[in-house]
C-alpha cells in the first residue's frame, strides 16, 4: 500500500465567495465560479469600479492619509453650488456608511485617518475653520490664519500641512501653514500662487500637482521638506480640480479637466501618463492611498457643473495584490 504521509504541500480553501481579506501567496477555490483564485503581485495599473457614495457631490475631500480599504471622505457640493453639505462618509473597501456631519462647507483641504481625520478652509462662506474628527463625532480645532478654498492639504490630524488656495481672481494665494493639533503657523509659500491642486505626501515631504491661478490651469508640480517648496518636473497634461495620492516620491495624478479621466504615475523625477485611466471623467473629485492602492470618489464633469457623481474607484499599480484566477495547464 503507498504510503502519502510524508507529502509536504498546502491545503487549499473552498469557498462560496473569495475571501474578504487574503494573504499574499494565498490560493482557494470558488464554487460559486468554479475557478481556482489566488492572491498575489501584480503590475495592473488600472481602476476599477468600487461602492458608490450614499451622497453624490463633488468638491468634497478626502482624510489623505486614508487606505483604499478604509477611506474617509467629507462635504461637497450635491447640485452644482446650491446645495451644499458636510456630510461623512466612511469606507471600507466594498460599500460607504454615512457617518456625523461636519460643518456644511465645500473645497476643503483635508488630512488624517478614518479615525482620526482633519478638514480646513472651504466655502459658504470662505472660511478659516478647522475640525477633528474621532471616529464618531467632529470638534473644532485652531482657525487658519486666512480663511481659504480649494486649498490643498497633507499629513495627519497633529501635523498637518495646508497650502494655496483661494478665490476669485486676484485672492489665489501659495500661503503653507503648518498643523500641531492646536494651531497653525505659517510656513512660506508655493513658488507659484495656485488652487485646486492635487496632492500627496506628508507634512514633511509634500507634493504639489497642477491647479489653477484663475483662471490660467497649470502642469505644475512642487515639492516640501518641511522648511520651503521647490518646482520639479510637469504634468504631461495641464488639469486643475484633480486628486492625488501616494508619497512625495510614488505618486498618483488621476482626474480634472476634460476629459477627466487622465492619470498619471509620478516616480521621484518625472511623470508617466497610464495607458488607462478612471472609467468616469471627472474633476472636484477626492482621493486617497498610495501609487500602489489609490481611491477616487465623487466629483462632477467640470468642476460647479451637475450632474454630481457618486462613483468610486479603485485604483490596482505597480507591485500591488490582486486576486486574480489561476490557468492549471
Amino acid at each position: 500500500m503507498t504510503n502519502y504521509t510524508g507529502i509536504q504541500g498546502q491545503n487549499i480553501l473552498i469557498v462560496s465567495s473569495d475571501p474578504s481579506d487574503p494573504t499574499e501567496g494565498q490560493i482557494w477555490y470558488n464554487t460559486t465560479s468554479n475557478t481556482l483564485k489566488d492572491y498575489q503581485f501584480a503590475a495592473v495599473n488600472a481602476f476599477a469600479s468600487g461602492g458608490n457614495l450614499n451622497t453624490a457631490r463633488s468638491w468634497l475631500v478626502a482624510a489623505q492619509q486614508g487606505t483604499q480599504t478604509a477611506a474617509l471622505v467629507i462635504g461637497g457640493d450635491t447640485s452644482g453650488g446650491g446645495s451644499i453639505t458636510g456630510a461623512t462618509e466612511e469606507y471600507n473597501g466594498t460599500a460607504w456608511t454615512s457617518k456625523t456631519s461636519a460643518s456644511a462647507l465645500y473645497q476643503r483641504g483635508g488630512a488624517g485617518t478614518i479615525t482620526a481625520a482633519l478638514v480646513f478652509g472651504g466655502h459658504t462662506p470662505q472660511s478659516a475653520a478647522t475640525e477633528s474628527y474621532n471616529g464618531t463625532s467632529w470638534s473644532p480645532g485652531g482657525n487658519l490664519p486666512t480663511s481659504t478654498r480649494t486649498n490643498g492639504g497633507v499629513g495627519t490630524q497633529t501635523a498637518a500641512l495646508s497650502f494655496g488656495g483661494g478665490y476669485p481672481v486676484g485672492s489665489i494665494a501659495g500661503a503653507t501653514n503648518k498643523y500641531n493639533g492646536t494651531s497653525w503657523t505659517s510656513t512660506g509659500s508655493l513658488p507659484t500662487e495656485l488652487a485646486a491642486m492635487g496632492v500627496a505626501g506628508t507634512q514633511t515631504a509634500a507634493l504639489s500637482i497642477g491647479g489653477n491661478t484663475d483662471p490660467a490651469v497649470v502642469a505644475s508640480t512642487s515639492s516640501y521638506n518641511g522648511t520651503s517648496w521647490t518646482a520639479l518636473a510637469s504634468l504631461n497634461t495641464a488639469r486643475a480640480g484633480l486628486a492625488g495620492a501616494g508619497i512625495s516620491t510614488a505618486a498618483l495624478a488621476f482626474g480634472g479637466g476634460s476629459p477627466g479621466t487622465i492619470t498619471e504615475l509620478w516616480n521621484g523625477t518625472s511623470w508617466t501618463t497610464n495607458p488607462t485611466g478612471l472609467s468616469t471623467g471627472r474633476g472636484a473629485l477626492a482621493g486617497c492611498g498610495t501609487q500602489a492602492a489609490a481611491l477616487a470618489a465623487g466629483g462632477s464633469p467640470a468642476p460647479n457643473s451637475p450632474p454630481q457623481t457618486a462613483a468610486t474607484e479603485e485604483w490596482t499599480g505597480p507591485g500591488a495584490a490582486v486576486t486574480q484566477t489561476v490557468t492549471v495547464t
